[in-house]
């Protein structure tokens, strides 16, 4: 099979063939973590480093390296638009980290540039660059859509429905965000140093407020993003590229 030129003539199947895979890779992860009695950060683990093969060899095929974002900035000023989504990161400081052993900081640093190149690369890399030439907002609203539903496999960790809810909205409201960044700035790689960062900190963050504040943090977080997605967006024309 041609694949650039199934991608060209088919964007919305390559889209959805990319959805299956994401959610097959993760639930043989969580199969193979089950069977071998590993834990949830095993089963992330899995499926982000099987996904991140699987798109480098994609970019490579399609010849998508810069098209999707791994280019320099036009200015270094704009740079600056990314930072606003560093605002979990700092939110996660203020909280209060719990640095555990050198081995499991470097398994945990590794782990979330995993996530975070293999969800970036294909939500709003490999699709999101497929649907762009369809329109910029529908391109935007249907991969923070998914982005947002492929958080729901979370509950394979155990987590409870009302904190999966909190979490899928969340995610697409970053995913929007995220996906207006790249469509306005073409950099892809700033996305996934953010997305890294905001992981990583999660994850050695310290667990001490109460429900109540983060679903709070948790709800005004999406918020924001969808905010900062809709202001980024309406700087730009609907246009088939």
């Amino acid at each position: 099979m041609n694949l650039p030129r199934f991608v060209e003539r088919h964007p919305y199947w390559f889209v959805a063939i990319l959805e299956i895979i994401v959610i097959v890779v993760y639930l043989m992860a969580g199969t193979i973590a089950y069977v071998a009695d590993l834990s949830n950060l095993a089963i992330t683990g899995i499926a982000n480093s099987t996904l991140s093969v699987l798109v480098i060899g994609a970019l490579s095929v399609l010849g998508w390296w810069r098209a999707v974002g791994f280019t320099r900035p036009a200015h270094p000023r704009h740079l600056l638009f990314f930072l606003p989504l560093l605002l979990p990161v700092l939110l996660n400081l203020g909280v209060g980290l719990d640095v555990p052993s050198l081995v499991l900081f470097t398994q945990l640093l590794i782990l979330a540039f995993l996530i975070g190149f293999a969800e970036e690369t294909i939500f709003r890399g490999l699709m999101l660059n497929a649907l762009k030439a369809r329109g910029l907002w529908q391109a935007a609203m249907i991969t923070s859509l998914l982005f947002g539903l492929s958080h729901s496999l979370n509950l394979l960790s155990g987590k409870s429905g009302a904190d999966i809810l909190i979490q899928v909205a969340y995610a697409l409201a970053v995913g929007f965000a995220f996906a207006a960044l790249v469509l306005k700035q073409g950099m892809l790689w700033p996305l996934i140093v953010a997305h890294a960062l905001i992981n990583f900190t999660s994850f050695i963050g310290k667990d001490t407020l109460p429900a109540f504040w983060n679903t709070v943090a948790g709800v005004a977080l999406t918020f924001m993003f969808m905010s900062y997605g809709l202001y980024i967006m309406r700087q730009q024309r609907d246009e088939p590229i």
